[in-house]
């Protein structure tokens, strides 16, 4: 039987391809950046499963879902609402607020609790606070160490940050969706849209132009799944000012690397 890994990370994830992101991006975030040099030396690539282990909420599983929060937190009876000290008014957290609070108090049923709690979703281009992650873990109030993955406006952008040219046929491509968009969407992939049938920056329908030589949108893909494994992090720091990947990337550099030392 195969030693248990040191520490237990949670991941909850709104889709497969945001829990990819958060996931990968973490790791090496932590194995290229974290502070210290034993913490780095242990995120190399050929040990770093025994240093960290992704769960979900459910057995077998290495992310849970917005059902699989849901599911828990009914069965374990937790409220989703919380009572304002000051007013005595009942609070229920919306939107991806809901999402955050659910998985904080979730993450607290788990046995051992987790070492550190990640969410990742896409905001949908959301920009009301109360509605964002950082208001659902303030009214959660759980002791569990939590980076967020707040990606605006939706998954894809993150990857076409990634995106950097390798050959003919893509310059050819990027070139065309350049034309087409009015600007580079690799430099700025937060004025990407989502979910608005026939809008040219749909960021799924410029993602599928961009990747339409080399195997499409997927995470099958390897082409597709380099944008985040292998671009230089300072790059997507760069070009992800705007789109949240920045911000995440800052964010597991404040809070993981001070989780990993605690022990």
């Amino acid at each position: 039987m195969a030693a248990r890994a040191a520490r237990r990370w949670l991941l909850c994830a709104e889709d497969n391809l945001s829990a990819a992101l958060a996931r990968d991006l973490c790791d090496r975030v932590v194995r290229e950046r974290a502070e210290h040099d034993w913490i780095r030396t242990l995120w190399d690539r050929s040990i770093v499963d025994s240093q960290r282990e992704w769960i979900g909420l459910e057995p077998h599983y290495d992310w849970a879902d917005r059902g699989a929060i849901d599911r828990r937190c009914e069965s374990a009876g937790l409220a989703i609402a919380v009572r304002e000290l000051s007013t005595g008014r009942r609070i229920a957290p919306h939107g991806k607020a809901a999402m955050a609070f659910k998985a904080a108090r979730a993450a607290m049923t788990l046995d051992p609790a987790p070492d550190l709690l990640v969410i990742s979703a896409d905001t949908d281009g959301e920009t009301d606070e109360g509605l964002r992650f950082a208001e659902g873990l303030r009214l959660a109030s759980e002791p569990v160490a939590t980076v967020c993955a707040e990606i605006h406006r939706e998954s894809e952008a993150w990857v076409i940050s990634g995106f950097v040219v390798e050959n003919s046929a893509e310059r050819d491509a990027l070139s065309r969706v350049r034309d087409e968009l009015g600007f580079d969407p690799t430099l700025h992939s937060d004025r990407l849209m989502s979910d608005l049938t026939g809008d040219l920056r749909d960021a799924k329908r410029v993602a599928s132009k961009l990747f339409a030589s080399s195997g499409g949108v997927s995470l099958f893909n390897d082409r597709f799944a380099r944008c985040w494994r292998e671009t230089p992090l300072e790059l997507l720091i760069e070009r992800g000012a705007r789109s949240g990947l920045a911000a995440y990337i800052a964010d597991i550099e404040r809070v993981v690397s001070r989780s990993i030392a605690r022990g």
